[in-house]
């Protein structure tokens, strides 16, 4: 049996608008457990995409006392030390300043395989799945390693 993005993606997923701000995007991770959202305009349209990873880089790049640093990245990497949002420094940016534009894409009849060749021939993680030019969920590189492995990846929580 082939199996297709609609077999592995993850649904119901959490978007965020472009104008969120950044300290909200953090806290957004970290209730949720999740390190990734595509975000969407005022017509709900998808825009871009904004990781962890975009959020840490973004922290790194301003001049910020290294401790503050140590302390994002064990936020942004769920440790157990992760609630204390004292040490986030406050910003006014955006999560469009920092998302990645115009997002790779594909549909829910997109074969296993040609998710994982896409995503190595682009170096992404993710990859958000849409129905009818709407978000239906996102697949991930670990949804496709637990599929590889034949792991349910509703057993694994």
């Amino acid at each position: 049996m082939i199996h297709k993005a609609r077999d592995i993606m993850t649904r119901n997923i959490i978007v965020v608008e472009e104008d969120t701000s950044i300290n909200n995007l953090i806290r957004i991770f970290m209730d949720n457990k999740i390190s990734c959202v595509p975000v969407v305009n005022d017509e709900k349209k998808l825009v871009g995409i904004v990781t962890k990873t975009d959020v840490l880089g973004h922290f790194m790049d301003i001049d910020l006392h290294i401790s503050v640093k140590d302390t994002l990245q064990d936020i942004l990497e769920f440790s157990s030390e992760q609630r204390d949002l004292e040490t986030v420094p406050e910003t006014e940016m955006k999560v469009r300043a920092i998302m990645t534009p115009n997002p790779i894409t594909t549909g829910e009849d997109t074969t296993v395989e040609s998710l994982a060749k896409t995503m190595v021939n682009n170096k992404i993680h993710r990859l958000i799945i849409t129905r009818d030019n709407e978000i239906a969920g996102i697949v991930s590189t670990l949804d496709i390693l637990y599929h590889v492995a034949g792991i349910d990846k509703h057993e694994r929580r």
